[in-house]
Formats: structure tokens, C-alpha cells, sequence
């Protein structure tokens, strides 16, 4: 009743499931025996001492031999009836105490494990999404994947937990009941109609399918509309400045008061189909008990027997209701773990080499060999790059927007794969490097720097963990970090708040550059890495650029030329192909592009004696 042929998922990553329970299985195991000591008390035991004790009570009859022994063995033949009383009244509350510590031990140790089992899938997850190319981060929103990990795996946290310690404790319950109203059955053939009347209960069997098809249906659509409120969320607080400025107020509420609407309406209609199979089978076996009440009192069952008789009943309707629930459990369960795992098993569209070649000392040397790459399948950003950039040599990649400048530089730190053509270093195709040789050869300064929740020395040294701390300012005072991150008592300890708050655009931006001086790659790219900084910032920084540059093989990627003097070497690209290649004087002598881009920003003021390259 509990697996079907729909619970797939539960077949097809029962070996994930397995390897990570490897270090439980000892928690797991003595969680099952004791749920198994809590089944057999509570559906064998507890009838057959109310069938003992009910006529030691009422009749005076004797305890069962053994018990009965004892007490004769010490109490007077006085004290002997009192005796034999308060040994009967004592034996069920120990056999609820028995049950109630087995109970507790099969439940904190299967939520132990199933805790700990969660948490290696958590982390695991977390580890596939750094893993995981630029490519499938930007096919998900990024409120889906924190619902993933977050959300999700804290379902199935709890859901495991449930499944787990129901899963033994319930069953073995069923089955010892059933065994005493079998053994019971043998023995007297009124007993035995109360057992074909258990067999109503099956009558729940389709309402109990029916529930679980739908609640499957539900529970896709509750993680869809979790993922869209997370998104709805995280894209409105990180878009506070421009939702004030445009009076978005009321449109972001609206928009997530639509939402919510959708996840309550599912979540009332999951709800009805969940909480139907209980009344149902409590309908049902209500029914079939007062049926057995009837007919055993027709047929000469004694209330002892009865008694004794319909608690086994009860421990076998009990399970029955909560199997119920608990197969519906498993599935919607299945639905959610299918979804975490479309995630671990999604394809690696730039895996590692299964033989990587080494680069133990990278010089610099970067080409392009006939490469042609596309976003979009029949929309090509890059056209037939055929190129080659000796290691130490400056190179400014300018055109307009879109152009594919961004894509060519992703490409050398392989963000992404060509389609066509081989993209180098040092001689070795970036998809033969492992990915330890290819980040260490190259440095990235991106437009929109990323600071983590850390102080600004542990900032820096994200460049090249293990640094020293006199490697870590020194970088910081190549960078021009040093001036401000003095200002504070906490000097470089000082915590930062998410996303670098509290600092301003150019201060992020140094302590990204620092990264880049502490990290000191051959490879150097700077994507637009000073567009941040007011004219005088922007005026130190290239000097200290120009000292990280010296040496190394440099791309700069910027709009404003005032940036790209240092270059030695421009590219012009235009609709994905490079349709220029010398110096400045080379470019504007015989690029047309190259020229209208340069005369036009000469035009503005504010470039006028900044943009000789």
C-alpha cells in the first residue's frame, strides 16, 4: 500500500538516499528496533494485558502463571487477592511506560538521523549549484535555487523526519495487532467475524489514491509559487532605490498579494485532500467496529473479550488512518526530492576534464582559434574570433553595447563553452585545464564588485586564501583601500553588511582591486573595473592599474577611453566580430567604428583632456 509503480523517484534515488544514511546506519537501525519494540507492545501487547487483567479485576481470576507465581511467592495468603489487584492494575502502565520509552527512542533516533542524512543533501546541493556553469544560473531564477536549498530541502528535512518514524512503528503496530486478532480468530469463531469486518477498511483504498494524485498535483504547484514569492522578494529589496524613486509601491504589493492568493489557494485545496483520508477511514472503520459490536454481542462475545479485541481493532484502524496519510506523504515527498535532484543530476555544460593537463606555471599566452559562440541557438555573438595575445601585452576591447566584448572575456575564464574553434592558454584549450590551473591564471575585476559578509581583510583576502596579513595590506595599499578603511576603529576588521552596505561604489570597487593585486593571476581582466569611481578615484586607480598590468597579460573591457590609455593593443568589435586590431593612431587612421567611437566621447567636456589612449 505504501509504494506503487508512481513512486519512481524513490527507485530511481534510493542509492543517493543510501549513501547518504553510509554514517547512520547504526542510529537508523536501533531507531527501527525500538520502533519495532513500540509496535509489537502497543498491537500485541496492550490487547493481551487487557484481556488478562479486565477478569483479574472484575472476576478475581488469576494473573497469567508467571506473575501469578510470583506473588503468591511474596504475600501472605491474606494479601495474596490485594496483591494479585495492584499487580494487575500495574502491568498496563508499564507496558505503556515500555511502549512510551521505545516510542521516544525510535523517534530521536530516526529524526537524528534523518537530520544529519538532510543536511549532507543540503550542503550537497549548495556545492552542485557552485559547481553548475553561468549558463543553467541564468536559465533559473535565483529565487527558485534559494527555495531549493533553503525551502525545499527544509521540507524535505521534516517530511524525511515524519516518513521515518512512522514508517517503522506504524506497520510493525498493523502487523502485531493483526497477529493477536488472528491468534484470537483460532481460538474462538465469534473473534473471527470481527476480523473479515476489518476488511471494510479497504474501501478508504481509492479515496486514499485519489487524495495522493491530487496532493502530487498541488505540491508542484506550491514549490513553483514558493520560487516565484522568493524572487518577488529578493528582486524588491535589492531594487529599493529605484522602486522608491518610480512609486513602484503599490505594484510590487500587488504583485505579491496575487501571489500569495495563488499559494493560499493552492495550499487550501492540498490541505482538503490531505485531511480527507483520516475522517474517511475513521467513517469506515467506525462503521465496521459497530458492525463488530453487534454481531459479537448476537453471538455470545464476552466484554472481556470484546474489550480486548476491539483495542486490537483500534491499533489496527490507528495505523491504517496513518499509513494513509503517510503514502500520500511519501509521494508529495517524492515530488519534491524529484525537483532537488533535477538540480544535482542537471547536465554540467563546462565539466571538468576527466584527464586535465597540468599548468603548473602559467605565462600568459591567450588565443582564439575560428570561434563561434551563441546564448540562443540561430543567434550568434561570436563570429570566426581567430586571435592570438602574447603573454605581458595590454589589450582594450572596445564597440558598442552587445557587441560581444563581455562574451569574449567570459570565454577565457570558460563561464561558458564555444561551439566552434578552441580557446587557449599557454598553448592548452581552457576545457583540458582543471578548474584549480584555470582560476588561478586568470583575475577578474567585474563592473559590479561583490563583497561577502566578512571584514574587509577577509574580503581582500578571498584573492588568494592563506595569505598574510602584510600581503593583504600591501594589496590594500596598492588599491588605495588603506586611506579609507582607516577611517574606522576597526580598521580592517571592520564587518561589512551584505553586498558591501555602509561603503560606497568606488570603496567596493578598491577592495575588489586589491583582490585582484593580492591574487596577482597573469591573466588580468578588467571589465569596466573603474566605472565606479568619480574622476579623481578614477585617477588613482589607473595608476595603480597600471601597476598591476605591467607584466601581466591584460584585457579591458570599458567605455570611457580615458580608461584604456595604458593598452598597448584595442580590439574593435562589432556585431560579434573583431573588425579592428592595432593602437590608437593604427584604429583612427583606418577604423570607421573606431573613429566615430572616439571622436564622439572627445566631443563631450568632460573627456576633453582624457581621451588620448
Amino acid at each position: 500500500m505504501i509504494f506503487t509503480a508512481e513512486d519512481s523517484v524513490w527507485k530511481k534515488y534510493g542509492y543517493l538516499l543510501r549513501s547518504y544514511m553510509a554514517g547512520e546506519k547504526g542510529t537508523v537501525a536501533a531507531g527501527i528496533f525500538f520502533g519495532a519494540v513500540a509496535g509489537l507492545l502497543a498491537g500485541f501487547g496492550l490487547p493481551l494485558m487487557l484481556e488478562s487483567v479486565l477478569p483479574v479485576v472484575f472476576r478475581g481470576d488469576p494473573l497469567p502463571g508467571p506473575i501469578q507465581a510470583w506473588v503468591d511467592a511474596h504475600a501472605t495468603p491474606e494479601k495474596a487477592p490485594e496483591f494479585t489487584m495492584w499487580a494487575a492494575a500495574v502491568l498496563l502502565p508499564l507496558i505503556m511506560m515500555a511502549r512510551g520509552i521505545a516510542t521516544f527512542l525510535n523517534s530521536y533516533l530516526l529524526t537524528k538521523a534523518g537530520l544529519r542524512i538532510l543536511e549532507k543533501l543540503r550542503v550537497a546541493l549548495f556545492s552542485r549549484l557552485q559547481e553548475l556553469p553561468l549558463a543553467f544560473h541564468e536559465r533559473h531564477k535565483r529565487g527558485e535555487l534559494i527555495n531549493h536549498v533553503i525551502g525545499n530541502t527544509g521540507t524535505l528535512q521534516g517530511n524525511l523526519i515524519a516518513i521515518l518514524n512512522d514508517l517503522i512503528i506504524q506497520p510493525l503496530t498493523l502487523l502485531a495487532a493483526l497477529s493477536y486478532l488472528i491468534c484470537k480468530a483460532v481460538q474462538n469463531e465469534e473473534a473471527a467475524m470481527l476480523l473479515v469486518n476489518l476488511g471494510i477498511s479497504a474501501l478508504c483504498i481509492p479515496l486514499i489514491k485519489k487524495a495522493a494524485t491530487k496532493m502530487v498535483r498541488k505540491t508542484r504547484q506550491i514549490v513553483d509559487t514558493y520560487a516565484d514569492l522568493t524572487s518577488i522578494v529578493e528582486e524588491n529589496l535589492n531594487a529599493q532605490r529605484e522602486i522608491r524613486a518610480f512609486n513602484l509601491e503599490e505594484m510590487q504589493a500587488a504583485t505579491l498579494r496575487n501571489r500569495i492568493r495563488e499559494l493560499i489557494s493552492h495550499s487550501i485545496k492540498y490541505a482538503a485532500w490531505a485531511q480527507s483520508v483520516g475522517p474517511a477511514i475513521e467513517i469506515v472503520t467506525a462503521t465496521a467496529l459497530a458492525w463488530s459490536l453487534y454481531m459479537g454481542c448476537r453471538d455470545g462475545l464476552t466484554l472481556t473479550q470484546f474489550s480486548a479485541i476491539a483495542m486490537a481493532f483500534y491499533w489496527c484502524y490507528a495505523p491504517v488512518k496513518i499509513l494513509g496519510n503517510l503514502q500520500n506523504l511519501i509521494r508529495t515527498t517524492g515530488v519534491i526530492f524529484d525537483m532537488v535532484m533535477g538540480i544535482m543530476n542537471a547536465k554540467d555544460e563546462t565539466p571538468e576534464p576527466a584527464r586535465p593537463v597540468a599548468l603548473p606555471a602559467p605565462k600568459g599566452d591567450v588565443s582564439f582559434r575560428n570561434v563561434g559562440f551563441e546564448y540562443v541557438p540561430g543567434s550568434p555573438v561570436l563570429k570566426n574570433i581567430d586571435i592570438d595575445v602574447p603573454a605581458g601585452q595590454i589589450v582594450a576591447l572596445v564597440g558598442p553595447s552587445g557587441s560581444g566584448k563581455t562574451t569574449f572575456i567570459n570565454l577565457i575564464c570558460r563561464f561558458y563553452d564555444v561551439q566552434q574553434g578552441s580557446v587557449s592558454i599557454d598553448g592548452v584549450d581552457v576545457r583540458s585545464l582543471s578548474r584549480e590551473d584555470r582560476t588561478r591564471a586568470v583575475g577578474l575585476v567585474s563592473q559590479f564588485p561583490v563583497l561577502f559578509r566578512e571584514s574587509i581583510r577577509e574580503n581582500i583576502r578571498l584573492g588568494r586564501p592563506g595569505a598574510g596579513d602584510d600581503e593583504v595590506l600591501q594589496a590594500a595599499r596598492a588599491a588605495y583601500v588603506h586611506e579609507f578603511a582607516e577611517q574606522t576603529p576597526e580598521g580592517y576588521d571592520r564587518f561589512l553588511a551584505e553586498g558591501g552596505e555602509g561603503l560606497s561604489g568606488g570603496q567596493r570597487q578598491r577592495i575588489s582591486i586589491a583582490r585582484a593585486f593580492l591574487k596577482n593571476a597573469p591573466i588580468l581582466i578588467l571589465d569596466e573595473a573603474t566605472a565606479s569611481l568619480d574622476m579623481k578615484s578614477e585617477a588613482e586607480i589607473q595608476r595603480s592599474l597600471e601597476q598591476l598590468a605591467h607584466g601581466h597579460t591584460t584585457f579591458i573591457i570599458a567605455h570611457r577611453f580615458s580608461t584604456i590609455r595604458m593598452a598597448t593593443r584595442i580590439l574593435v568589435f562589432e556585431d560579434g566580430r573583431i573588425v579592428g586590431d592595432g593602437t590608437h593612431a593604427e584604429l583612427y587612421a583606418s577604423s570607421p567604428l573606431y573613429r566615430e567611437l572616439y571622436d564622439r566621447q572627445a566631443a563631450q567636456p568632460t573627456h576633453d583632456k582624457e581621451v588620448q589612449p
